[in-house]
């Protein structure tokens, strides 16, 4: 049954979103102007205080209420170390990951093999190892914050929880940035894996060969999402790319910012609706509103440049 994107971006205060299949909708959404969530946000923030006993510190970013960056979210690269321990940290979180990767691996090839046997598909653990299982393995914690971080630092932060109550938003350095097939975590070296929904171990493996041919930078890892099943590695490669672009306006705008500044915002919902409600099953996307409709095809350009005319103005 053909599927199809409808967006009314023709309303000054709201934008909405409706994808049909058939005569039956599928899915709604909708945006309005005043949205004050800001997860995923990037912003180039500046330590203004650092709380010992919270191992943590407070960072304002440019919004009224200061944010709350725990010492575990903290990236070496900002410690305020002698180079030699500096490097010494790396190292320890390089051979961290190593193992954790290997370990991974590992697991993947006892389940694909013993499926096979079976005849039966296995659901495999999540190794989305986005900092959490390195955080445990780290050794290097024994610094304290105070000890790391000072007060007027300049530090560059995602917004992992959006503000609620008094409570200000929690904050990570440890970047990430969604693309339609993927996760880049560009200053996370060798993190990632594949999302714990792709479950068929063979499919996972023919990833796992991807990601080997794939040149993904050294400082960086990725995470293939969900959309990332069944793509080749042109698709995955050409969404990499993409994603190294999208850093390298961050980290130029970020250098050429003052603190604190927001430098990235997170996917407006006619982006979103692109990188993530659009797939090959979609015929058309019709879009009311000249400013919605030029924003559309510009990221659909980037994003899947081949795609482009399937966007239709609607007259």
């Amino acid at each position: 049954m053909s599927k199809n994107l409808y967006i009314d971006a023709s309303h000054p205060n709201e934008t909405r979103v409706v994808l049909k299949s058939g005569e039956n909708i599928e899915d709604y959404e909708h945006e309005s102007l005043n949205n004050n969530l800001i997860k995923n946000n990037i912003y180039l923030g500046k330590v203004s205080r650092v709380e010992p006993s919270l191992q943590a510190a407070f960072v304002d970013f440019g919004r009224e209420r200061h944010g709350f960056l725990s010492f575990n979210d903290i990236q070496s690269d900002y410690y305020q170390l002698p180079v030699s321990d500096l490097e010494k940290i790396k190292q320890e979180e390089e051979k961290a990951r190593e193992e954790l990767q290997k370990e991974s691996e590992i697991n993947e090839e006892q389940v694909f093999d013993e499926s096979k046997e079976n005849g039966q598909t296995e659901k495999l653990s999540d190794e989305n190892a986005n900092t959490n299982n390195l955080k445990k393995k780290y050794p290097s914690r024994k610094y304290k914050i105070q000890e790391v971080i000072k007060p007027n630092q300049i530090i560059l932060v995602q917004v992992l929880k959006d503000e609620r109550g008094l409570k200000g938003a929690a904050l990570s350095t440890f970047i990430s940035i969604a693309g339609k097939y993927i996760v880049l975590m560009p200053n996370t070296p060798k993190g990632g894996g594949i999302s714990r929904k792709i479950f068929n171990p063979a499919e996972r493996k023919k990833i796992r060969n991807i990601l080997n041919e794939i040149i993904i930078p050294k400082e960086a890892g990725i995470i293939v999402r969900t959309a990332g099943s069944n793509k080749t590695k042109n698709d995955i490669d050409n969404d990499l790319k993409n994603l190294l672009k999208i850093w390298e306006s961050i980290k130029d705008k970020a250098i050429n910012s003052s603190a604190p500044t927001l430098v990235h915002k997170e996917s407006d919902i006619i982006k979103r609706t692109i990188r993530d409600i659009y797939d090959d099953g979609t015929q058309n996307i019709t879009i009311e509103g000249n400013e919605g409709y030029q924003q559309a095809k510009n990221y659909m350009k980037l994003m899947l440049p081949n795609h482009v005319k399937k966007i239709k103005k609607h007259r």
